[in-house]
């Protein structure tokens, strides 16, 4: 997708300021020479042709086209000829201060533009750039007199199912449906107010989970006067009864002070970007908002109808929470929006103040990468649940492994695919989450008598692995599930080396997980040309008990989980008898018993393996 950097300046008071037919500005677009542009509309004009926008206003819908097609002519001019053939969409960066052209409807440029703005004001106090896993606040507010009732559940729905990777269980034929927890990702502030939107930020602060982004469903409302009109907000008086008219401003005072504040707002809130005022001066919700440190805010700069605002949540989120470029979640919202005739020229109210962090690429591949391990983590709980429950139901079995089929294409597409270009260190980890998921889709397969299956797919994790540990040799919990898979699959450890280098690389490492990758090296040991040193394996095992108890919260002692599982499929799984260590003449059945009996009296009754919830797939 082709980016261009288009900026606008000109002299005096940049925070008020009148559209005059012929009032001259400079344009400078990348490293193209600066020109002059003219203003081609008075501002009467303008304003009269805003009004035929306004749904309660213009009945008339040939007069509302004629308009958009004004106002639309209007921008192109000023923002000149953009240089592409159509083909993709252009991102342009739009920065302008001056308050008359921030009044301008740019985005009437074309659906297939992708423009954002934002304003040059210097450094802001400290905030978090973005984020890896979100948390998302709902204030909702229809109080009497603001309008008909706003449509909360339509959009806590859409929420729910953008946060689906995070939250929900994978619904499975024939098996009862765990019920939807989304509590520590999404809450509701019902009829908000400003001191319930600023209570419920502060306590998720001090609680040590800020919250990520904030949703705000309200009516619009008048906020000034004949003199100087402007647009707020209506929400919640503190007496939860009367309405209160929020101006930007006051919203601004609201989020500024707490730090961390959320890196995403939006506003399904009618003229929440509504900039028309230029001549008093004073900015919408959505322009006071990013100029205090907001990264991305969205709004909308007309009235918003309630089929846009369901589809702008619905569509936004779900792209965006999925690891999408917020860009490219911006563009395909507003071609919904121009797709779908319910919500109107909603697509041209559609606003976007957008200021990204310098790394953003690789941010945006932790998010991506975050939300595809959730969703995996999900279909990993109901695997160990089909495989600890001997369920049987050859539909569940088969929902299961097309959702593990369908997140292990995905992960691919992260390791093999242009996507993979930044974040080394997050494509490292990702090779052992795909190497998890294929181990996983294995043991169904195994357990539903499909021996070939589950060896293709052994073969299948173990080349992830080994990718991931041949990247780098520090990785080792790699390495060790790299080499237990070929000894398992072909009776021996052609390289020994990497025996070797995986044994530094763990006993060089004071993380948790280091003394569980010792102990199954050792159990490997004469793969290796070694002597099998169980005794030394079982003083690692309670190394691996007293890091997780110093390093993991008491309630989720996962490495120890995550290594009783594994010397549990040495049990029931890899063993001479289902054809596996060919050659070797044994299986290592009595040797794992031995570790897994330790580890259990070792761990105490905290451990829950093998039915407990899966963690960092990498490590499983």
């Amino acid at each position: 997708m082709h980016s261009e950097l288009i900026e606008f300046f000109r002299f005096d008071d940049q925070n008020s300021g009148l559209l005059r037919r012929g009032d001259r500005f400079l344009r400078a677009r990348g490293n193209e020479p600066v020109t002059e542009v003219r203003i081609p509309i008075g501002h009467s004009d303008f304003l009269r042709r805003l009004d035929h926008l306004r749904y309660a206003v213009e009945h008339d819908p040939g007069r509302r086209e004629e308009a958009l097609r004004r106002l639309a002519q209007v921008v192109t001019d000023v923002l000149g000829p953009l240089g592409h053939d159509g083909a993709e969409p252009l991102r342009v960066d739009l920065v302008t201060n001056a308050a008359e052209l921030s009044a301008l409807p740019f985005e009437l440029a074309g659906p297939s533009l992708v423009l954002t703005r934002r304003v040059r004001t210097g450094a802001h106090h400290e905030r978090s750039l973005w984020w890896s896993k979100p948390r998302v606040l709902f204030a909702c507010a229809s109080p009497a007199g603001a309008g008909r009732p706003v449509p909360i559940e339509d959009h806590r729905a859409a929420l729910r199912d953008a946060l689906k990777p995070w939250s929900e269980p994978l619904p499975v034929e024939g098996l009862a449906d765990a019920i939807r927890d989304s509590r520590r990702l999404l809450t509701t502030v019902d009829r908000a107010s400003l001191g319930r939107i600023a209570a419920a930020l502060r306590a998720a602060v001090d609680e040590g989970r800020p919250y990520t982004h904030l949703h705000v469903l309200a009516h619009g409302c008048d906020v000034g006067d004949r003199f100087e009109p402007a647009f707020g907000v209506a929400l919640f008086d503190e007496d939860d009864r009367t309405m209160a008219a929020v101006t930007p401003e006051m919203l601004r005072e609201t989020l500024r002070p707490i730090e961390p504040g959320p890196v995403v707002v939006t506003l399904a809130v009618c003229d929440g970007g509504n900039e028309s005022n230029s001549v008093t001066g004073g900015g919408s919700l959505a322009h006071t908002l990013h100029v205090s440190g907001v990264p991305v805010v969205l709004a909308s700069q007309f009235p918003l109808t309630f089929a846009g605002s369901g589809t702008l949540t619905r569509r936004f989120y779900d792209l965006l929470l999925g690891g999408a470029d917020v860009r490219d979640a911006l563009h395909e919202t507003r071609t919904r929006l121009y797709d779908d005739a319910g919500s109107a020229h909603d697509w041209a109210g559609l606003v976007a103040y957008v200021q990204l962090p310098e790394d953003y690429q690789d941010r945006l591949y932790e998010v991506a990468m975050q939300a595809e391990m959730a969703s995996l983590r999900t279909a990993q709980l109901w695997s160990d649940r089909l495989v600890n429950e001997g369920i049987t139901d050859p539909g569940a079995f088969d929902t299961v492994a097309e959702q593990l089929g369908s997140r292990i294409a995905s992960l691919t597409g992260y390791v093999e695919g242009p996507v993979a270009a930044p974040a080394r260190a997050a494509r490292l980890e990702n090779l052992g989450i795909l190497g998890s998921a294929q181990k996983r889709f294995a043991e169904l397969a195994f357990h539903r008598d499909h021996g070939a299956e589950a060896r293709d797919r052994l073969t299948e994790a173990r080349g992830w692995y080994l990718q991931g540990f041949t990247r780098n040799l520090s990785q080792h919990w790699h390495g060790v599930q790299a080499l237990s898979l070929e000894a398992v699959l072909t009776g021996r450890i052609e390289r020994v080396g990497q025996w070797y280098a995986a044994r530094e690389a763990a006993e060089a490492d004071d993380d948790a997980w280091a003394p569980g990758s010792l102990a199954e090296l050792l159990l490997l040991a004469p793969f290796a040309g070694r002597t099998r040193a169980l005794d030394e394996a079982e003083e690692q095992l309670a190394e691996l008990v007293r890091r997780t108890r110093a390093q993991w919260p008491a309630d989720d002692p996962f490495p120890v989980d995550s290594t009783i599982r594994q010397f549990g499929r040495y049990l029931r799984w890899w063993t001479a008898a289902h054809g596996y260590f060919p050659g070797y003449g044994a299986d290592l059945t009595a040797e794992a018993s031995r570790l897994l009996e330790n580890l259990r009296a070792l761990s105490g009754p905290s451990s829950s393996a093998p039915g407990s919830p899966a963690g960092s797939p990498a490590h499983t």
